[in-house]
């Protein structure tokens, strides 16, 4: 039995009720899940303990991933809290650049570092060690410069495209749905006019070879890592129905819709009635009402349009939505390697994206290098004749990267080199 549910209309009354109950039932789910499975209760309570504080304190010290003496020492300024949740419960509640800090502290212990970790978000830590590698992000990395000595090798930490990029993309974005529709929305602000690459020794960008073009020009000293996948089951797409699968499209956008290309979607999809879109995301978030109103026809009253919301991707309900669907989309303007689409591939789904999305599809997908209405209706057409074997041959290879390329343990692995690479040559 189908336990998929669509959001109604939020502005009627009937939607209005329905949210209501709708968050009633979501929590009881939530409370089931956590009585069924012990140790989401405990990752998750620590995660609130630490999320309930402006930062977590610093982690001085750090040496879990030792494998001999640590002769240097590493100063960290990325995810913090993840480190006050119990090794065995790291993965029931932890997102995955939470898992990812973690992996990157240890890849510098088995280095030769101790490490010393502090939230990116953390504005008042001053340094009172002496410091052979420095690893940051965003404002935190230069106002931790001045502490820091010459000889210091400081490695700048980008996870998405270049600050630059962003904003000019995002302006065509806004202006285009102007010059479509004569609606203007605005999107949730982005990083600001900085130099933070440019005083960087070496700059790790997470993403493919498009994302990583988007900084050459600004250091010389480039190196992209895979994002990593959340691998929530394991699909059985050898029994799939591909052949109604590949009439069902899945987006799965986080916050900025506009950002995303929701809008192009839906209005590729308006047309496409013979196909539909299961969209979900954070529909119900209030910096998306602007949107969500904008597109209230398609979103509430397209039959072929189905608005879900934001999903769980350990819920029943993205199992049945990623069997339902043979496809994922996403017309991103910007990312750093979109990690909902990698979610999605873990379970078989078919990556249909923009080179801005920062994965690479291969032979299991299709990259296209514009984003526009027409080019988003005649990829979903092709897609959706394609024969059932070939999709099946091409779900599997998406799920194989997941679970290989894609891995944790391939990002533990992969920044593990690229440190080695960048600090020996310093």
């Amino acid at each position: 039995m189908s336990t998929i549910s669509e959001l109604h209309d939020p502005w009627s009354i009937r939607g209005k009720i329905s949210y209501f109950i709708e968050k009633t039932e979501q929590m009881g789910g939530k409370i089931k899940r956590l009585v069924e499975d012990p140790r989401r209760i405990t990752a998750i309570l620590k995660q609130s303990k630490q999320l309930g504080r402006k930062v977590p304190p610093p982690i001085i010290g750090y040496q879990e991933g030792a494998r001999g003496r640590l002769k240097k020492r590493a100063l960290m300024a990325y995810v913090a809290w993840p480190f006050y949740v119990d090794p065995e419960n790291r993965l029931h509640g932890v997102i995955a650049n939470g898992l990812q800090s973690v992996e990157i502290a240890k890849a510098f212990n088995r280095l030769g570092y101790i490490v010393d970790v502090i939230d990116w978000l953390d504005t008042t830590f001053v340094p009172t060690n002496n410091y052979d590698a420095f690893f940051g992000m965003h404002y935190n990395f230069e106002r931790l410069l001045p502490y820091l000595a010459d000889t210091t090798t400081k490695i700048y930490y980008g996870t998405g495209a270049y600050w630059a990029f962003e904003i000019a993309a995002e302006q065509h974005r806004i202006e285009n749905l102007i010059k479509r529709r004569g609606i203007q929305i605005k999107l949730p602000t982005r990083l600001g006019d900085n130099n933070w690459v440019q005083l960087a020794d070496a700059v790790i960008v997470m993403g493919n070879e498009f994302t990583a073009s988007t900084y050459r020009p600004y250091n010389s000293k480039i190196f992209s890592i895979d994002n990593s996948a959340r691998i929530s089951n394991t699909p059985d797409l050898e029994h799939k129905d591909f052949t109604r699968a590949r009439n069902n499209f899945l987006a799965f956008p986080s916050t900025g819709l506009l950002h995303k290309g929701l809008d192009l979607l839906l209005e590729a999809f308006i047309e496409l009635k013979d196909l539909d879109l299961w969209v979900c995301g954070p529909l119900q978030a209030k910096t998306e009402r602007d949107f969500v109103r904008a597109y209230r026809r398609e979103l509430f009253h397209t039959p072929n349009i189905h608005p879900i919301g934001w999903t769980d991707i350990h819920s029943e309900q993205f199992k049945q939505l990623t069997n339902k669907c043979a496809f994922v989309f996403s017309p991103s303007c910007a990312e750093g390697m979109a990690g909902g689409i990698l979610d999605c591939m873990s379970q078989g789904l078919i990556p249909l994206v923009s080179r801005e999305v920062g994965v690479d599809t291969n032979d299991f997908g299709v990259t296209f290098e514009e984003s526009s209405v027409d080019i988003i209706r005649q990829v979903v057409t092709n897609m959706a004749k394609q024969p059932p074997h070939i999709l099946r041959r091409m779900a599997q290879e998406a799920y194989r990267q997941a679970c290989a390329r894609y891995s944790l343990n391939s990002f533990s692995k992969n920044i593990e080199r690229i440190l080695r690479v960048i600090l020996s040559e310093r």
